[in-house]
């Protein structure tokens, strides 16, 4: 809430005078930011807590757990240790009469927890929202939003909705790293899912979703975290590949340290179910009711025909031992009873598994990646699949087209649309996501509040999905985000050469034959994932490549209504890329794809002049068509990529480079194919020539455009 103060206490503040009065006479300051003055004292962290009287019980914490010497080692890292009134508190509701009683197991995960590696973290360089990684690959998510202050006024630092950075002790550097004091010790959510909404639902207010979640089965589905048979068969591979070659640089690549999976739930409370739909819900219901009521909410969002076919409903069972032989499974599943619940083709089922989502958004940070995207052209947007399966979900911060009266400027919004007159789409408001104000984040899953439901109805797949869908590659694919591969590491400038094992820059990943789900890589490709550079002519900054003498990969495009789309694939042509054959649902699209020459290349005929100067009006126009016509189009205005080190992702036109201007961005048409419905669709890249270790097929993005969109002025083929 705003203005909620987090208060000290006399003897604390006594304590932290001293500390800070200490600091002023023998620190020294460096180049930060006002806010980040620090004491430079050539200690190290282990040192830091031994010399100071209010971290003797998180230093008994650490000896305990056996983790001094790693406190002493070289290294940068920050560091978040509680001061002893933290410490107090934690033995209070633990239990514990003294820091000896607390096993020593669980000292070590405290002090892992509250440790960043290979990273600095300062607080005048966080966003309102920020996530990393802690030593037990778990997030850190820091906010600073001005909603909490100190008792001076000052805003703080919030750690997982819990702790707090202590203002008069922030920012402290020592040899190996940086000290940020915390009011509270720093405990993980080692729970899975499922626990962590079973401790919620009821203080929280949501027990009707979450008595949807239990009846239909898929609370059961929250069980799983880690694919065990992974952490063998890793070792097959180097934890570092050989260098690899790509867009002039050298690349070192990591091997994902794990196989995790991760889900997301958004949640509609029961005070918004209430006031949305009171013909249905009500506090004075019984459990049963307020079921029912969402059963049939359910059965309106997928009752229309065109459901019926993409999600299956209309196919008759063909099985002699199904007491339901015979009949649809609409009429076998569409009944509220204990055991129809259970399966996916149960309206409250397909309902509640269009509300969870197949990785998991520790933050606000994660949920879409806006580095690139200029908010003036085209909302930030990403589309992720849905435990629905055929079904996508739209995530975008709204910050253009909106309405004060019903959109928030900056919100997260889920399945929505904002009204063009330029193009004549229609205005469907979607959901809004807000944060709980608790630790909404556990090992596998993470939650969010919206304030209506969503649903792949007709509205979702006739309006809000009548549109160019770009999807990132490092979208596509689950995995990258629930491993921490997606938007990992600083968004920097790039460095000369990327070849460093580790660093705060980030890892790049190469991905082993069988790590990603639906996905098909043959075994002598090189699958490789290039960490954030916004520097580059990337959509967010990363890209994917196909590298090796002969790589062949098939992926699954996202579900889309049923409709004729073409699809387009958005690339940067440089002279040491490679050729493939591309597939559509394993048929050869025309010629193979040859990625070698820029725009201005005869073969796609685009004109780009030197400096500021651009096309513009009519002969603008004129050269689109003769690019349409050879198959392709010219990289987005809305995109753009830096041209100098910048810490925020905002559009500065002094630094931001539009990639509509750049010649080597391109989006090529691969081919225009009818999407059947209840039917996973897909692009096969098969090499037909690689020279030795260049030759990489580099893809960015891919967009499905709908047909009835494209079409000279239509939404479809305009260069947003």
């Amino acid at each position: 809430m705003k203005g909620s103060i987090i208060k000290i206490s006399i003897s604390c503040c006594a304590v932290l005078f001293a500390l800070l009065q200490m600091n002023m006479l023998t620190g020294c300051n460096d180049s930060l930011d006002s806010d980040s003055y620090y004491t430079f004292t050539g200690e190290m962290m282990s040192d830091f807590l031994e010399t100071r009287e209010d971290f003797s019980l998180f230093n008994e914490i650490v000896n305990r757990a056996g983790k001094k010497n790693f406190l002493s080692s070289r290294g940068l890292r920050t560091f978040f240790p509680a001061v002893n009134s933290g410490v107090e508190e934690y033995l209070r509701e633990n239990g514990y009469a003294s820091v000896q009683d607390i096993p020593v197991e669980d000292c070590d995960t405290l002090v892992m927890a509250c440790i960043v590696e290979n990273r600095l973290i300062y607080t005048s360089k966080l966003s309102e929202t920020t996530q990393f990684s802690n030593e037990l690959d778990l997030p850190l998510i820091l906010i600073t939003n001005g909603d909490t202050v100190d008792a001076n006024g000052v805003p703080l630092t919030i750690i997982n909705r819990s702790a707090a950075i202590i203002n008069e002790l922030k920012n402290d550097s020592v040899e190996n790293g940086v000290v940020q004091p915390v009011t509270k010790v720093i405990v993980p959510n080692l729970s899975l899912g499922g626990s962590v909404l079973e401790e919620t639902f009821a203080h929280e207010g949501f027990d009707i979703f979450y008595e949807a979640l239990v009846r239909t089965g898929l609370v059961d589905t929250l069980a799983n975290f880690r694919d065990e048979d992974y952490e063998t068969w890793k070792e097959n591979y180097p934890e570092f590949h050989e260098k690899i070659y790509s867009g002039h640089t050298y690349y070192l690549p990591k091997r994902p340290d794990h196989l995790d999976v991760g889900y997301t739930f958004f949640i509609v409370k029961d005070e918004v179910l209430y006031e949305k739909y009171p013909e249905k819900f009500s506090p004075e219901n019984t459990m049963d009711e307020n079921i029912i009521g969402l059963y049939e909410l359910a059965a309106e969002k997928y009752g229309d025909s065109s459901a019926e076919s993409i999600f299956g409903l209309n196919v008759t069972i063909d099985n002699p031992n199904d007491p339901d032989n015979g009949k649809t499974r609409k009429e076998a599943y569409w009944k509220n009873t204990a055991s129809a619940l259970r399966n996916r083709y149960n309206p409250l089922n397909m309902f509640m598994a269009y509300h969870l989502v197949d990785r998991i958004f520790p933050s606000t940070d994660k949920l879409i990646n806006r580095w690139g995207i200029n908010y003036n052209f085209t909302n930030p947007t990403e589309w992720v699949s849905t435990l629905l399966e055929y079904s996508s979900m739209k995530l975008e911060k709204v910050y253009h087209y909106s309405d004060p009266q019903v959109e928030q400027d900056g919100g997260f919004y889920i399945n929505h649309s904002s009204p063009s007159e330029r193009y004549g789409t229609e205005r469907v408001k979607g959901a809004i996501l807000t944060t709980p104000e608790i630790e909404n984040t556990s090992l596998n899953l993470a939650f969010y509040y919206l304030d209506d439901v969503v649903s792949y109805d007709t509205e979702m797949r006739n309006v809000v999905m009548n549109t160019r869908i770009r999807t990132d590659m490092m979208t596509l694919f689950p995995e990258f985000t629930n491993n921490n591969i997606r938007m990992a590491g600083t968004f920097k400038f790039r460095n000369d050469y990327d070849q460093s094992e580790y660093g705060e820059d980030g890892y790049n990943y190469y991905i082993p034959t069988g790590y990603l789900k639906n996905t098909k890589v043959s075994e002598n490709t090189v699958f490789f994932v290039m960490r954030p550079h916004p520097s580059y002519w990337n959509m967010g900054g990363d890209e994917l490549n196909f590298l090796g003498s002969d790589y062949d990969v098939e992926f699954r495009l996202p579900a889309v209504p049923p409709g004729t789309y073409e699809v387009r694939m958005g690339y940067a042509g440089m002279a040491d890329r490679g050729i493939a054959q591309v597939y559509f649902d394993g048929e050869p699209q025309g010629i193979p794809l040859d990625l070698r020459f820029p725009a201005t290349d005869g073969r796609v005929g685009g004109i780009y002049l030197s400096g500021q100067d651009k096309l513009t009006g009519e002969a603008l126009e004129e050269n689109n068509r003769t690019m349409k016509n050879n198959g392709f189009y010219r990289g987005p205005v809305s995109m753009y990529h830096h041209s100098a080190q910048r810490d925020t992702p905002d559009y500065d036109p002094s630094v931001s480079v539009p990639f509509d201007g750049i010649s080597t961005i391109m989006r090529r048409v691969l081919c225009t194919s009818y999407f059947s419905p209840n039917e996973h669709h897909t692009i096969r890249v098969k090499s037909v020539w690689s020279g030795a270790d260049r030759g990489c097929f580099m893809i960015d993005y891919i967009e499905l455009v709908p047909m009835s969109i494209c079409g000279a002025g239509g939404l479809g083929e305009d260069n947003y």
